[in-house]
């Protein structure tokens, strides 16, 4: 699969055209990564430095959960992410810092690119940063939606999963 096949299925970057794709392909910063079961990609508290798409494989997006919450404690899987999938999106937020840990559930293949780079892209080309970030907006307000019915009703959703390490 190529890097543009990789960025045509994932949800941030459909609304792009090839064109505009090759931009961020040809970004210094863009580049592949394989990762092995257990890797750890990056963890909470980090400077985002980068923002990923999954190729293949599955990775898992991990909070520490305090023991006195009456639903979930200790490390929990708030999100599977599968092939097609974007992490890491605080690259592109400020305050620029991974509030989430990712590790590799699979083995698993991942684009790479970098936040300050892809921001300046969207300064030089705004068209591709509105597309982009009004995207971003969809796949975020979906998992903030999942967090707050679980939340709300203390019913872990399928996507929400003790991790065991």
């Amino acid at each position: 699969m190529t890097t543009l096949d990789t960025l045509k299925r994932c949800e941030v970057f459909l609304s792009l055209n090839d064109s505009d794709m090759e931009k961020i392909i040809c970004l210094p910063s863009c580049h592949c990564r394989n990762c092995e079961p257990e890797e750890t990609v990056f963890t909470a508290g980090e400077n985002a430095e980068y923002i990923y798409v999954l190729e293949e494989g599955q990775i898992d997006l991990l909070i520490k959960v305090p023991k006195t919450s009456p639903f979930l404690s200790g490390q929990t899987v708030l999100r599977s992410i599968v092939k097609g999938g974007v992490f890491g999106w605080p690259a592109l937020v400020p305050p620029h810092v991974y509030t989430l840990t990712a590790v590799v559930k699979r083995p698993s293949k991942l684009m790479a690119i970098g936040g300050e780079d892809l921001r300046r892209l969207f300064k030089k080309y705004p068209e591709i940063g509105y597309e982009v970030i009004n995207n971003l907006l969809h796949v975020i307000g979906g998992r903030f939606r999942n967090i707050e019915q679980l939340l709300i009703s203390g019913k872990k959703s399928p996507l929400i999963e003790i991790h065991k390490r």
